[in-house]
């Protein structure tokens, strides 16, 4: 896996935030030259900015001012053509932890690259596990490795696609000496492929294995920018640690000493390097969608939930309720809404937590070539598989408990009216509950939101409260309306003299119940087209959300 590096000219990065409405530096007019084939190491203190560098040179993050080029080529404006060609690899290894490594690396593969043959990718993977000695642990679930080989585990990743320029931030963090030393060869003989290297680190121990090193001072200040042998005549010191305490007192001194010595950057644009062809639409939505099957089936505490729920549920409501419940109006009504609140609920729980967790893995995955139309796809195949068992066993089970059942026919039988009302109640809850995933941050945010969805549902569909002139139109908006008028009509209510909450809305007839499920179909559309555009709007967002970034004309 030779290749040719890529140069990196960083040039006038700069980034700005209001703290308690002061303007403080993150990084400071940041200007120097990478060449290729270097391995750079960025040192400093902790709060000097070299997570923040990192996110900008990988294009996670956009700058408050300057430009990164890469080749020659400005990043965010060349985006598109550099997706898999820069590997970067957060802090933090950004794995579904479900999977086995092995698995995890072929759906990465096939994710990355175009039409790649079985025999191409076990002989890929085989190399990334051979080079970073993880071969032992191929079938192990990457949840159970230890902290280092999830380090190089998350480097295998990025080396499948063979990219011309790593950045790793912090990959020793946390590792005994051993393994750390173990790593850092492992990138030095990455480098000596001819790949260009840039790491953030905080030990110093193995430092002499770069080419360069960048010590960066107090607001993102470079201060030293050269070899790790003359570092120390650089800043008159014995130790390597001596320097933190150095820049700590005084970062400044030494910021314009660099800038003095510092080379103007010459921008120059090189040959473009060769394109990879992109992996099309349906080959990543298979690929993604046997990528989700495969992480159920290995979270067994899960699969339990979203298979067990419907059975659950379906029993509580068999418990609860007399075989001749359809004979007493308050307990048919009972009925309708039971099963409403117990479809929107599935679809909600299918569903709420899908997203947030895998915002970072993403992200990623994004800058890497994936397609957000593939990704949500793929969720929608699999969950509605998932909210059409559901709907089967749901149903089914209290149905049978019946006795008498609902006789008049409305489409083809009461049973499958039934299977398909249920359906389409789960499917459009679950494409809400992949919205709000999409929305929010934290998975713990969706816990507040369930009740309060769940909340709003029951009050403003006439399932328990009587309809005002404001509560009326509220409820047009809300899925659980449309869910107990549907199973309200399928059951034909009002045979059984159960009160309407307003006019026809049980009423008994083809085009109303179809009328209903057009509305659950393009609700369900609608909101799956709003989810790819608030996760190209909340994910693909270039600024920290912990920052409060200056104005224009703070700047």
């Amino acid at each position: 896996m030779k290749g040719n590096g890529f140069t990196v000219q960083i040039d006038h990065i700069c980034e700005q935030v209001l703290i308690e409405k002061k303007p403080k530096n993150i990084l400071s007019e940041l200007s120097l030259s990478i060449e290729k084939g270097e391995f750079i190491a960025i040192v400093g203190c902790s709060g000097a900015g070299k997570t923040t560098l990192m996110n900008i040179l990988s294009g996670y993050n956009k700058p408050s001012r300057g430009h990164v080029y890469i080749n020659g080529f400005d990043l965010l404006k060349e985006e598109e053509y550099f997706k898999g060609k820069i590997a970067y690899v957060p802090q933090e290894e950004i794995l579904d932890q479900t999977l086995t490594l092995q698995k995890s690396l072929e759906y990465s593969l096939k994710l990355r690259i175009k039409n790649v043959s079985k025999k191409e990718s076990k002989k890929t993977i085989e190399y990334v596990l051979k080079t970073l000695e993880l071969s032992h642990v191929r079938n192990t679930l990457i949840k159970n490795l230890s902290g280092g080989e999830k380090k190089r585990a998350s480097i295998a990743t990025e080396m499948l696609s063979n990219p011309d320029l790593f950045l790793l931030d912090e990959p020793t963090s946390g590792l005994d000496a051993n393994i750390e030393k173990k790593i850092m060869l492992k990138l030095r003989e990455i480098a000596d492929t001819g790949k260009t290297l840039i790491i953030t680190a905080h030990t110093v121990s193995n430092l002499h294995l770069c080419d360069k090193i960048m010590f960066m001072g107090t607001e993102g200040r470079i201060c030293y920018f050269g070899s790790y042998q003359d570092i120390f005549q650089y800043f008159h010191v014995q130790e390597f640690v001596s320097i933190y305490d150095i820049l700590k007192k005084d970062s400044k001194t030494w910021y314009r000493k660099y800038k003095e010595s510092q080379k103007p950057i010459e921008i120059v644009k090189e040959e473009n390097v060769s394109d990879k062809k992109r992996v099309g639409f349906f080959s990543q939505t298979a690929t993604l969608v046997k990528r989700y099957v495969s992480s159920l089936v290995n979270n067994k505490i899960m699969l339990a939930l979203l298979f067990g729920q419907a059975v659950l549920m379906a029993i509580c409501i068999c418990i609860a309720t007399e075989k001749d419940s359809i004979l007493n109006p308050l307990t048919a009504a009972m009925m309708c809404v039971a099963f409403t609140l117990a479809s929107m609920w599935l679809g909600l729980f299918n569903t709420i937590q899908e997203i947030v967790k895998e915002r970072d893995m993403l992200k990623k995955e994004y800058m890497s070539g994936l397609n957000f139309a593939s990704y949500m796809v793929s969720k929608i195949i699999v969950v509605a598989f998932l909210c059409l068992y559901q709907a089967i066993s749901c149903v089914t089970i209290v149905y049978l408990h019946l006795d008498p059942r609902p006789e008049d026919v409305l489409l083809t039988n009461t049973l499958i009216d039934f299977i398909i009302n249920f359906f389409l109640i789960t499917f459009s809850t679950s494409t809400i509950g992949l919205l709000i995933s999409s929305l929010v941050k934290e998975p713990k945010t969706t816990l507040i939101l369930s009740p309060l969805y769940m909340m709003v549902q029951m009050l403003f569909s006439g399932m328990f409260v009587p309809f005002v002139k404001l509560t009326k139109k509220i409820s047009y908006f809300t899925t659980g309306r449309w869910g107990y008028e549907s199973f309200g009509t399928i059951s034909n209510l009002t045979k059984y003299g159960v009160l309407e909450p307003s006019e026809n809305f049980f009423k008994f007839s083809s085009p109303h119940i179809l009328s209903i499920w057009i509305i659950l179909i393009i609700t369900s559309l609608l909101f799956l087209v709003l989810n790819i555009c608030f996760i190209r709007l909340t994910i693909l967002n270039k600024k920290n959300y912990a920052l409060v970034l200056l104005n224009d004309k703070t700047r």
